[in-house]
């Protein structure tokens, strides 16, 4: 390629010549601004959040043969983040090479939905297409078209299965012009189109999205698989945001810090609230797992925080919560008794799922159970929880004694 030229065109903003800049939209998703462009073929399309939709980190860059002697032009990191190449200083791109490869991860997941799922920002006067490939484990990897130059997107719909989300993205570029003084696709940046922040089950969608437009989910949740057990830190922040939303107040961390392994804000606010409290005098354990009795107990402080006037950690004996109890679960047995109240009161509000034939799984009580993790309670389990106390009890006073 002999001089760049930005080659596309962005929708909604202010034009110069045929040159236009991408549009931050606020309020947009995850309360981040969105980027709205026009792709080559005239579409108007929206980077949901914006830079947090684009690629994050190079995984690996093996430039082709030939490729450029343009330093400008030979940092992979250039390609992270939201489309931002420099016309005037001929910078903000990186230059793959003929048949060079790029591999890159993302923050969020990437699965088929309406339209393309990705788009490649291809620079310069030469449209250069690129191979695109998909995957969640660096492993297997799954075709799932070209770019074909320029702004383009892939759709990935019938080469994914329908559930798929993906992490990584790997580009090959397929030598549409061979040789030049940058040789190769010149990529400005990746974006997902079609993405979720996080892995999750098909049974907590809907919880998820209703968590969403609740506000509840922590930042820290971002990208993260929510399948996996929830650590004490994690569900500090979890039970923070469940507080606020029942109390329509902000909560403040304490001050000065009582632990001595820990100094996140989130564990702060829910020790200062009454609602967790440390593991010793001066420590918290903020990566310890909790099990699915923990958790619920957990969430029940945040709702009698909220409406139970004097209540706290320290007095939380002196409260007892009245509700029609519900029939037992298989596995009651083994719910320790300090945990049954907030259990059933879960169960009798329909807060609490069980885990199949009428078992609660409440926590581990073998070495081998433990090894398993089983009866941790997840991420998603823990925002499902919070979700359906704000659906099922807020505003609504507590029947107590």
């Amino acid at each position: 390629m002999s001089k760049k030229i930005l080659s596309v065109t962005f929708a909604l903003v202010m034009v110069l010549g045929m040159i236009t800049i991408p549009v931050m939209a606020a309020g947009g998703r995850w309360g981040l601004e969105d980027i709205v462009f026009t792709d080559t073929r005239g579409n108007q399309v929206t980077i949901p959040g914006g830079a947090k939709s684009c690629a994050t980190r190079v995984v690996e860059f093996i430039h082709g043969a030939p490729w450029t002697s343009d330093p400008r032009a030979m940092d992979p990191q250039e390609i992270l983040g939201a489309p931002d190449y420099d016309k005037a200083k001929d910078t903000n791109y990186v230059t793959l090479g003929n048949n060079g490869v790029i591999v890159l991860e993302f923050d969020v997941y990437i699965y088929d939905g309406p339209g393309n799922d990705i788009y490649v920002f291809e620079i310069g006067p030469d449209v250069e297409a690129t191979k695109v490939e998909v995957s969640n484990d660096l492993v297997n990897w799954i075709y799932v078209g070209d770019a074909d130059g320029s702004i383009s997107g892939v759709d990935m719909n019938g080469k994914v299965p329908a559930d798929g989300r993906y992490k990584y993205v790997r580009l090959t570029d397929l030598v549409t012009v061979r040789g030049g003084s940058w040789a190769g696709a010149d990529i400005d940046a990746v974006a997902g189109i079609n993405v979720t922040p996080y892995e999750y089950s098909g049974w907590v969608k809907a919880e998820l999205e209703k968590a969403h437009e609740l506000n509840i989910i922590p930042e820290a949740f971002f990208g993260v698989d929510l399948i996996k057990p929830i650590t004490r830190a994690e569900f500090a922040a979890v039970s923070v945001k469940l507080y606020e939303n029942l109390t329509g107040k902000k909560a403040t961390p304490a001050s000065p810090n009582p632990f001595t392994d820990t100094n996140d804000v989130e564990v702060l606010k829910a020790y200062n609230i009454g609602l967790m409290a440390g593991t010793s005098a001066d420590k918290f354990s903020p990566n310890v797992l909790l099990n699915r009795e923990q958790a619920v107990t957990m969430l029940v402080r945040a709702l009698k925080a909220a409406y139970i006037p004097g209540w706290t950690l320290a007095t939380d004996n002196h409260f007892t919560l009245n509700f029609t109890q519900p029939a037992k679960f298989a596995d009651n047995d083994k719910i320790s008794e300090w945990a049954k109240p907030s259990v059933y009161f879960a169960a009798a509000n329909n807060i609490i799922p069980g885990t199949g034939n009428n078992m609660f799984s409440p926590r581990a009580t073998t070495a081998a159970e433990e090894a398993a993790n089983y009866a941790s309670a997840t991420r998603e389990l823990a925002l499902a929880i919070a979700v359906r106390m704000v659906d099922n009890l807020k505003g609504k006073p507590l029947d107590y004694k």
